[in-house]
């Protein structure tokens, strides 16, 4: 900004300056200084003149024509000098610019060929470079293959042989010595071939050349000799070295030729049939060549727009196996006849050996062979003569034979074995497998035989089984040991198969003992709102009699309630120390088969009780009494006797009667909930009972298909709600129906005051009928009710497993009734409830529960349900189950 005004200052000085008059040369100049000398003043142009143009004389001057032609010539001088000055100067601008374009060009030409140049040197480079790579990866893919090639010419024994071959190193059975003289096979020759051509074996064989005056490696032959024998084609290879007077020395290799079979007959089958027999026998080895499987591959290529055939030719190394054309076969379950690899003896082998191990434990093989190639294969699938049991004797034994249900002259198999002693087992729970020797198990369980070959005078070849005798029993070493993972996958797979079985020839023996006794301890890890946490320890010892007299059960169980959390009873810590007394049950039982008396005994108790066990487990009702202060049980203090005597006169059926006395006593939820979460929730309602003595008698018919001898009677938390038989039973394949029903007659304090006689009768069935593996049909209908029922005796429906998505016993009454469908395919399935509670005189609305499921297991699962009445919402309860109740 202020060099502008500075700009503007200057034109402004300068327009005055030119317009003032140019001074009179006699006048003297007033800003002259007295002294100094004079300013010598420049003639000044007249404007005109500077445009060559004649300028008019100022007034006053006076001239002459001459002077005045004068004057225009010199102008006119002076124009044009100073216009060929102004065409000079432009001519040499021009003929500058001319040289600087030129030079330009020049310049633009030279950057051109230099960048050409050394894009071609690039490339040069490049191509170098390349030609160097190509050549490099030629040399490599050469080394490679060559190294391939000495790799797979040294695998050709391997591959083969199927052996070491090291041993050739060390095998030298072909030099012969002559007064000092090695003297090495020159010629080879092949005696005793009939079906086969001398070609064919030596084209097969990969044999040394046959060329007069060819040298041959010892090494070779000895390849030779070893290939021949590992064909499967010849049942002896003998070679021989003849040392003429005169001539090469020859090895002589006289060949025997395995039999060929023209056709094949089977014998003696029961449950297997022929082409089982036949594919084993002449079973091919693994990877064998296919045929039509070609050794080289064709492929069609295209190079530059050519269409071409690339053939890559296998490995030099001679084939692993004859050509099948070669071999007796099974193809489509067609024979094809032709020799037998390997012989007649290891084929019957091969497939005597598949048998064994199918499980067929005493099955052998015989056959007879004709020089004309007729095969007779007799199988003998193997049948029993009788079993023999050691450990017991007397009737016990008779029991183990008829438990065991193994007849003489069936087929005996492995898996019959099995069941067999899960039979024995289920019915004479008293006993168990003893362990035997364990050389005479595993003999029993391989029945290690071999086929033996008998050749008659008339050509005839007979073949039959003959049993390995089993050593001396040795004394036990400690030894080590290498177990392959096949070895251990088999000792998966068949488990104990047999354990406590062995073999005498074709006679069972089972070898038996009486059971120890078995104790049994659990951990109880009971947490409710009325004891807080409470651990216990559960205990079982039974006491089994050799003779299946009297066996004897003993039970314990005890909780001990904690004090955390600081939890009471508010203003009543005579009831806070009552509640946390210890808990206490004991009991113990006899059973006696022989009059079909399942239990008979008594227990004593004083512990904090339940009638919720049909509802939900223990478990499952700690764990959410222990999260969220949601037990879904009423408790009670219960202290009393029972006695009790259950028969079973079948597997399925059971009744039973109990006598009960018992005094029951009220208990209030501690302050505050001692759980994980809703902490500031009010505490749990626990229902309060009937207080005081009652006694009672309860009758029980149950009933359970498919309920094995040894499935677990009793309980020590017995109750009239809860099944006696403890099956496991899932969603297999065959249905099942479990049903009981019970009535409980007693008296005990009425609510008006002085004893009353009350009665409950209660029925429970469930039935799953199963459409697939994991997937069916689950169906329940349980109906209870009864008449002065005490408080803690009554009805109510409502909360899991009780008509799911309710309240916890939301509809109370004197009787109920409850229908639940289920329906589970795999891990998802659906579910209905339906119930309605009679009370008050009246049967109420009946209500309606659905949900969805997510099995982990049968048991592990969780549990989606809405309720549909009036209250219905969008948000469904949702609970994790480690325990199915029903």
């Amino acid at each position: 900004m202020r060099m502008n005004r500075f700009a503007l200052l200057f034109c402004f000085v300068s327009l005055l300056a030119g317009a003032q008059p140019v001074p009179d040369a006699g006048v003297p100049d007033p800003t002259h200084v007295v002294g100094a000398p004079p300013t010598p003043v420049a003639p000044v142009a007249p404007p005109e003149e500077e445009h060559g143009l004649p300028l008019p004389l100022p007034q006053g001057t006076k001239t002459s024509p001459a002077r005045e032609e004068d004057a225009r010539n010199e102008t006119r001088n002076k124009r044009s000098e100073r216009w060929r000055s102004e065409e000079e100067e432009d001519s040499r601008a021009e003929a500058r610019n001319e040289r600087a374009a030129s030079r330009r060009e020049e310049d633009a030409r030279t950057e051109a060929r230099n960048e050409q140049a050394a894009d071609e040197r690039e490339e040069e480079e490049e191509d170098a470079r390349a030609a160097a790579r190509t050549e490099s990866r030629n040399e490599r893919a050469a080394d490679r293959r060559e190294r391939e090639r000495r790799r797979e010419k040294e695998k050709c024994d391997e591959d083969y042989l199927d052996e070491e071959v090291e041993d050739l190193a060390i095998l030298h059975p072909l030099e012969l010595n002559v007064d000092g003289r090695a003297l090495t096979p020159e010629r080879v020759e092949l005696h005793g071939l009939k079906r086969l051509t001398e070609d064919q074996v030596r084209a097969f064989i990969g044999s040394p050349s046959t060329e007069p005056g060819a040298a041959l490696q010892t090494r070779d032959l000895q390849r030779m000799l070893r290939r021949l024998a590992h064909t499967g084609l010849f049942a002896r290879v003998e070679p021989r070295l003849r040392l003429p007077e005169q001539g090469p020395v020859v090895l002589e290799v006289h060949l025997e030729e395995n039999p060929v079979v023209t056709s094949v007959e089977v014998e003696g089958l029961q449950d297997l049939r022929r082409t089982e027999i036949l594919e084993e026998v002449f079973r091919l080895p693994r990877r064998f060549p296919d045929e039509d499987e070609d050794e080289d591959e064709e492929f069609i290529v295209r190079v530059n727009g050519a269409r071409g055939t690339l053939t890559v030719v296998s490995t030099p190394c001679p084939p692993q196996r004859p050509p099948r054309e070669w071999l007796a076969r099974m193809e489509r379950e067609e024979y094809r006849p032709g020799l037998v690899l390997g012989g007649v003896s290891a084929a019957l082998q091969r497939a005597l050996r598949d048998l064994r191990g199918d499980g067929y434990m005493l099955a052998s093989l015989s056959g007879t062979l004709t020089p004309k190639g007729q095969l007779t294969i007799i199988v003998d699938e193997g049948r029993l003569e009788g079993v023999d049991v050691v450990g017991v004797d007397g009737p016990v034994a008779d029991r183990v034979r008829e438990a065991l249900d193994l007849k003489a002259g069936d087929v005996f198999l492995r898996s019959d074995a099995r069941r067999a002693m899960e039979r024995l087992e289920s019915r004479l729970p008293f006993l168990q497998a003893s362990s035997v020797d364990t050389d005479s198990d595993e003999a029993a369980r391989r029945r290690d035989a071999r086929i033996v070959e008998e050749r008659a005078a008339d050509g005839v070849r007979h073949y039959r089984t003959e049993e390995q005798k089993r050593g001396e029993r040795r004394r036990r070493e400690k030894v080590e040991f290498d177990l392959s993972w096949g070895e251990l996958f088999e000792s998966w797979r068949h488990g104990h198969d047999g354990e406590g079985i062995t073999l005498e020839g074709r006679r069972l023996v089972v070898h038996v003992r009486t059971r120890r006794p078995d104790l049994d301890l659990d951990l109880l890890p009971i947490h409710t709102q009325v004891t807080g946490f409470a651990p216990g320890l559960a205990g079982s010892l039974r006491i089994w009699d050799s003779k299946d007299r009297l066996h004897t059960t003993l039970d314990a169980a005890a909780f001990i309630p904690l004090r955390w959390g600081g939890q009471r009873l508010p203003d009543d810590p005579e009831g806070t120390k009552r509640q946390r007394e210890l808990n206490l049950l004991g009991g113990a039982r006899v059973e006696v088969p022989a009059v079909g008396l399942a239990e008979l005994g008594g227990q004593a108790y004083d512990f904090t009780d339940t009638l919720d066990r049909w509802r939900m487990s223990d478990i499952d009702s700690s764990i959410y009494s222990a999260l969220i202060n949601r037990p879904d049980r009423d408790y009670f203090r219960r202290k009393g006797v029972a006695a009790f005597a259950t028969f079973r006169w079948s597997e399925d059926w059971l009744a039973g009667v109990e006598y009960r006395s018992d005094r029951y006593e009220t208990l209030r939820s501690f302050t505050p909930p001692l759980s994980l979460f809703r902490r500031d929730s009010p505490p749990f309602p626990n229902a309060p009972v009937d207080e005081g003595r009652f006694q009672s008698v309860i009758a029980r018919l149950e009933y359970a298909s498919g309920s094995p001898r040894n499935a677990k009677v009793g309980s020590l938390f017995r109750t009239p709600e809860t099944p006696l038989f403890h099956v496991d039973k899932d969603w297999g394949r065959s249905p099942f129906l479990h049903g009981f029903v019970t009535l409980e007659v007693g008296e005990g304090p009425a609510a008006t005051g002085p004893d009353e006689r009350f009665w409950k009768l209660l029925g429970d069935v469930t039935m799953v009928v199963p459409t697939g593996w994991e997937t069916g049909l689950r169906l329940r209908l349980r109906g209870a009710g009864g008449d002065n029922l005490p408080e803690q005796k009554r009805e109510a429906l409502g909360g899991w497993s009780a008509l799911r998505g309710f309240g916890f016993k939301e509809f109370k009454g004197d009787v109920s009734v409850l229908g639940t469908a289920e329906y589970r395919w795999h891990s998802f399935g659906v579910f209905a409830d339906l119930g309605t509670v009679r009370g008050a005189g009246e049967w109420q609305d009946a209500r309606l529960g659905v949900g969805g499921t997510f099995h982990f297991s049968d048991d592990v699962r969780v549990d989606v349900a809405w309720r549909t009445d009036e209250k219905a919402t969008a948000t469904p309860e949702a609970r994790l189950f480690f325990v199915r109740t029903f």
